[in-house]
């Protein structure tokens, strides 16, 4: 690949220096070259630039390469050299938290609420206020605040209307716009589970995989596509709600009002209400059961329990059969299955796999690789922050 080193593009490569140093680092400077096809000289020059600029620093204490010659001295994003705001927006909860310059976030605060009986300016209004507090509590020594992300469950268009969602009972709304204008800052909204999508794709392991689905598991299904190294949304901020596609014709009742889609087979809120139906569990909110009633439930089938296993059973079925249709149309290299109802995904394995050897040929089945991937953390504040991030505003 050919060097890059013409004066008018300086402001672009500052930026693929910090993107590349965000992703691999920390990295020595001679290895930033074979990462963005940049001359030594040009990387020394802007490097030295965004130190000067207090964006990166060295990395203290850091013997990497020590032997013969001169040992490198490694870089890395300077954490608090500017902030942003991440909020996510789910049935009944806005959470809100702080994320900095090398895309680490911050304590998560969380309020919950009827999301159900908010009217547009109620939605609009809960949310400022989450980032009025969030934005009280930044530390002195923080950099400017660059902009705010919304991740949201529902479809989003154009990263700023929220055209429906699971939460609400509006529809319709442009979220980014007021809150851009009471804080005066950039504001973009996303789906939450492109933005897990963009978080897990951000990995350095994963780089190199070019078409990714990532089925998120949880309160509802939600998947976020890379193809061709590309986040894929339609333009009307559908294009991946691989939740609502069909597996049974007037099968249960879903959350977005009609039967059959596999989320009604495969969220919490279903396999709870299904389970309640049959057993008897404590009662709890219809659209959100608690973790601790989940992990009840998963508890229950590991145990052998006849009910709870045939559940989990079923959901892997639908979740089987989805999948099918998913490779056959698609094929991705990777199939990654994560959200926090993960916690299930061994109870439904053995089923969804046999329904994928049922409804696929051996050929289109072996060109793509399904595995679990672990929800240690919540992946969508950090996804929207390293969106939030990409935008460059400070560079």
């Amino acid at each position: 690949m050919d060097k890059i080193d013409l004066d008018h593009t300086q402001p672009l490569n500052r930026h693929r220096i910090l993107q590349a140093v965000r992703l691999h680092g920390p990295l020595a400077r001679v290895d930033l070259g074979g990462i963005i096809a940049l001359s030594p000289a040009s990387i020394s020059s802007i490097t030295g630039e965004l130190m000067r600029d207090g964006l990166i620093r060295e990395v203290p204490g850091n013997d990497a390469g020590r032997g013969r010659g001169r040992p490198k001295v490694m870089i890395e994003l300077t954490p608090t050299a500017a902030c942003m705001i991440a909020v996510k927006l789910s049935i009944n909860r806005i959470e809100v938290t702080l994320g900095d310059f090398a895309g680490g976030i911050g304590p998560v605060q969380a309020r919950a609420l009827n999301t159900l009986e908010l009217t547009s300016h109620g939605l609009i209004e809960a949310l400022i206020e989450m980032i009025e507090g969030c934005i009280a509590a930044i530390p002195a020594d923080f950099g400017p605040l660059t902009g705010i992300g919304l991740a949201v469950q529902g479809l989003v268009h154009s990263h700023e209307t929220l055209v429906w969602s699971p939460a609400l009972a509006v529809r319709n709304i442009n979220i980014a716009a007021p809150v851009a204008r009471h804080f005066n800052l950039p504001v973009i909204a996303m789906n939450d589970a492109d933005c897990i999508a963009l978080s897990i794709r951000h990995r350095p392991e994963l780089q190199a995989v070019e078409n990714l689905a990532v089925v998120m598991l949880g309160t509802g299904i939600g998947m976020g596509l890379i193809l061709g190294g590309r986040l894929h949304s339609a333009s009307s901020g559908a294009g991946a709600e691989f939740g609502h596609t069909k597996y049974q014709i007037d099968g249960p009742l879903c959350h977005c009002g009609r039967r059959g889609c596999i989320e009604s087979f495969v969220g919490d809120y279903a396999l709870y209400r299904d389970a309640r139906s049959m057993l008897d569990l404590p009662n709890t909110d219809a659209l959100h059961p608690s973790e601790e009633q989940m992990q009840a439930l998963v508890d229950l089938a590991e145990s052998g329990h006849p009910v709870a296993t045939s559940l989990f059973q079923q959901a892997g079925r639908a979740l089987g059969y989805g999948l099918s249709n998913l490779i056959a149309l698609i094929g991705p290299d990777l199939v990654l299955i994560t959200g926090s109802g993960v916690r299930g995904y061994q109870q439904m394995e053995t089923e969804m796999r046999r329904s994928l050897d049922e409804a696929l040929v051996d050929t289109l089945l072996a060109q793509t690789e399904i595995r679990s991937y672990p929800w240690d953390e919540d992946l969508t504040l950090r996804g929207i922050v390293l969106q939030v991030l990409a935008g460059g505003k400070i560079s």
